[in-house]
């Protein structure tokens, strides 16, 4: 895991500018800010970086528990812990690096002057030599979230590449067919690891033979997943290439990042100076808000800004600056906008992105939208048509941050007299596999015993998450002979038809401005409240993280009520959301 050391924000000490491993995914915004010596006096609010924010998104244990399970092995040398003067891990690591351990863990790689690089890595694992006598190595990353997909790939792929923690060198790796990287969704892990490996070709010790880098996810099994750096695998925009995009390598994306930040950088380190200005201007993306330099940037936008307002299914960043550029900025602007004229100017600067047209315009639309002051459009007129029965089940899951089921709730509806009660199946441990099972078979268990019943019943939820979610417990289950195999193979099959998804039906029925999440429709629409102040799947998983580890008994319990309120409010919602489209004449 990496430790507390700063490790992704730029920084110039006596040697130079460096930039660290989070540099080139990060916005480029930050690195001008980090820089520029007419705010460097500005104290930004006491955001975390993106490294420290890692260590508390909730995975944090199993991190360690993967590292830990890496410095058991035989020779392994682990300088996690080594918080000693400013230089001594280095040293310690060049020490180790030409000794030629196995694995090394919490590396702190030297500093890369003419590169402008810096950075401690996760892990370093022994590879081919770099040169004659001198021990190669590649970089290993460790991360709390999956990378693997199961997702075929062309015959003239290359397969994918695992190594068991046990062995977890590249040279020992199997190839797994059948499974992709997730390149779409964990592009910034590549980018970190190409940080490394030039720093690890700076200091002549990177692994001879093809440049590799592996990233421990939470996949299952646990695993290093080995990506080819110098593979191509991200569409990128290029002005030469006929269709005005080509796929370009982790080491290329990332050479060109970094190489854009130090030039940002560089510029920066002048602001002030007549006639210098900046490189980059504000555009509003996620990262924002949790950037210490937010307060910083917000004044610079227009209220309307598009980046800022349109934050459903957002542009990125080139096609926010293609507009720009074209003088369209605001949602006012756009909403003016003929996109017949436009069109031919925009499509031809974005063509890296699959759609372009369609995600112009759809966002033209909300563009639209936003300017007449209306948040959720009708589609059709008319009345919406919403299954119905005597019964009528609301379910919502929760899972935690290790991406175990461990509540399922449901909010059963008599519509003839009106009534409604919550019932919860919730677990306050770690569950393991076997344990998410057995929850998951008493649950679903009791949802068969009402759906066998006298009455017709109709289960309602709030898109296919609840009922994929089954089916991957039903195969699993059945693949391990569990007790629980037979009545989740029933809430698969048998009682999926009796399961009615009313995002479903609200997508066929509704536009809208901040899209069609249940949040927004319940709030928006059917004047649904929810009682906690910060509702959300990733804070309930913080609550959960609380209910099952506080500190004291009352700090669990606390949290506990507060989950089971969060998702008894889920469910009031979607009866809400049913209730009010019901209601459309």
């Amino acid at each position: 895991m990496t430790d507390a050391a700063p490790s992704g924000g730029p920084r110039r000490g006596v040697e130079g500018l460096v930039l660290g491993p989070w540099a080139a995914q990060s916005c480029p915004v930050k690195t001008q800010n980090a820089h520029d010596p007419r705010i460097v006096g500005e104290q930004p609010r006491p955001v975390p970086d993106e490294a420290l924010r890692e260590l508390f998104a909730g995975t944090e244990e199993w991190r360690t528990q993967v590292s830990d399970a890496l410095a058991g092995l035989e020779g392994a040398v682990d300088l996690r812990g080594d918080d000693g003067p400013p230089g001594r891990r280095a040293a310690r690591t060049l020490e180790a690096l030409r000794a030629g351990v196995p694995v090394l863990l919490g590396a702190e790689l030297p500093r890369d002057l003419r590169g402008h690089r810096y950075g401690r890595c996760d892990v370093l694992v022994r590879g081919a030599d770099a040169a004659p006598g001198r021990p190669g190595y590649a970089p290993v990353q460790v991360k709390g979230h999956k990378v693997r997909e199961p997702r075929a790939v062309p015959p003239e792929a290359t397969l994918l590449r695992v190594s068991g923690l046990d062995a977890p060198a590249w040279e020992a790796g199997e190839e797994l067919p059948g499974w992709s990287f997730r390149n779409a969704r964990r592009e910034s892990d590549v980018l970190q690891l190409a940080h490394f490996w030039r720093m690890l070709q700076a200091c002549g010790h990177a692994a001879d033979g093809e440049p590799v880098g592996g990233v421990v996810g939470t996949d299952d099994p646990t695993a290093v997943t080995w990506i080819r750096l110098h593979e191509p695998r991200f569409r990128t925009f290029s002005r030469r290439a006929e269709g005005g995009w080509r796929l370009r390598s982790g080491l290329e994306r990332y050479d060109h990042e970094h190489q854009f930040r130090v030039s940002v950088a560089s510029r920066a380190e002048r602001l002030g100076e007549p006639g210098v200005e900046p490189m980059v201007q504000p555009i509003r993306v996620s990262e924002c808000d949790r950037c210490q330099w937010w307060e910083h940037c917000r004044p610079q936008l227009d209220a309307e800004d598009i980046s800022l307002r349109i934050a459903k299914a957002p542009l990125d960043v080139r096609e926010i600056s293609v507009l720009r550029s074209l003088g369209v900025s605001t949602t006012r602007a756009l909403a003016g906008a003929d996109l017949e004229e436009l069109l031919p100017r925009y499509l031809p600067e974005v063509a890296h992105r699959a759609q372009a047209e369609r995600r112009l315009r759809v966002t033209a639309r909300r563009a639209q939208l936003i300017s007449d002051g209306v948040l959720l459009e009708r589609l059709e007129s008319g009345p919406v048509d919403v299954p119905a029965a005597e019964v009528e089940v609301d379910l919502d899951i929760e899972t935690s941050a290790e991406d175990r089921v461990y509540l399922w709730g449901f909010l059963v509806g008599d519509t003839v007299t009106g009534s409604s009660t919550f019932e919860s199946f919730v677990a306050w441990d770690d569950l393991d596999a076997a344990g998410e099972l057995e929850l998951a078979g008493r649950a679903l268990s009791w949802l068969r015993e009402l759906a066998e019943g006298p009455r017709t019943t109709l289960v309602f939820h709030y898109s296919d998450y609840e009922t994929v979610r089954i089916g991957q417990l039903a195969e699993r289950a059945a693949s391990e002979g569990h007790p629980a195999a037979e009545v989740l193979a029933w809430a698969r099959d048998e009682g999926a038809r009796q399961f009615v998804d009313l995002f479903a039906t609200v997508r066929d029925h509704l536009f809208g401005v901040h899209g069609l999440g249940l949040k927004v429709v319940a709030s928006t629409g059917a004047g649904f409240a929810w009682r906690d102040v910060d509702p959300g799947g990733l804070n309930s998983q913080r609550w959960f993280a609380e209910a099952v580890h506080g500190s004291s008994a009352e700090m669990r319990e606390t949290a506990r009520t507060r989950v089971l309120e969060y998702n008894e409010d889920d469910v009031q919602a979607t009866a809400a959301v049913r209730r009010w489209l019901r209601s459309m004449a």
